[in-house]
């Protein structure tokens, strides 16, 4: 995966402030990053993922490559990471956190008001952030990838309608957010899961490192 990114790239993403890019991810990488986080959500969760409602989902859903060899291989996709990084003109990148944003036989996530993802991130600030379509059909929404393979890259200042996310059952999408060098983990009330990074020993004000958050591009 190696693309250039352009003066019209920049363009088009400082109008809409997202762009999307085609073919970034070949199907067979999609199918089993869809299989592996399936499988850590049910672990996560203890029960059958059908079984759940897409708001208990979301709440196990936080940064699913810390429990799984392979989502790790793919959340911290370096190459990934440097075209966001050249993108959003970032000389470094951290991992902030990757979202499972999942819905089951369930549709439907009432408490998913239109947002920023800077304004749901209790890492902030945000540098960028990238948007993967794991599995369901294309919506007519613009934001959101035509296909499976394209990522969707994002600016933490885009406000995001997130109930698009949870409308069609069995859709499945994993959000990639990524810091710059200089982040903290703030008391940020909006975000879902304030306190998941207290499991790790972190507490409000601590910087990132690189033992939480990996740095993916310097």
């Amino acid at each position: 995966m190696r693309f250039k990114v352009t003066g019209d790239h920049r363009k088009v993403l400082e109008k809409q402030k997202f762009i999307e890019f085609e073919d970034v991810f070949s199907v067979d990488q999609i199918e089993k990053a869809s299989q592996h986080v399936d499988e850590v959500l049910g672990k996560r969760a203890r029960q059958l993922i059908d079984t759940q409602s897409c708001e208990e989902l979301f709440t196990v859903g936080r940064d699913l490559w810390r429990d799984d060899p392979v989502l790790e291989n793919f959340v911290c996709n370096r190459a990934l990471a440097q075209l966001t990084a050249q993108l959003f003109h970032q000389k470094t990148l951290h991992l902030a956190f990757d979202q499972a944003l999942r819905t089951t036989l369930r549709a439907g996530y009432p408490s998913a008001n239109p947002a920023t993802l800077q304004q749901k991130s209790c890492i902030q600030p945000l540098a960028g952030a990238v948007l993967i379509r794991l599995s369901g059909e294309s919506h007519p929404l613009s934001m959101l990838p035509k296909k499976r393979e394209n990522a969707v890259l994002f600016a933490p200042s885009l406000i995001i309608p997130w109930e698009i996310f949870f409308q069609e059952p069995r859709s499945s999408f994993l959000l990639i957010a990524y810091a710059p060098a200089k982040a903290l983990y703030v008391c940020e009330k909006k975000d879902p899961n304030l306190h998941f990074l207290k499991k790790l020993g972190m507490g409000f004000g601590d910087n990132l490192n690189t033992k939480h958050h990996p740095l993916l591009y310097k």
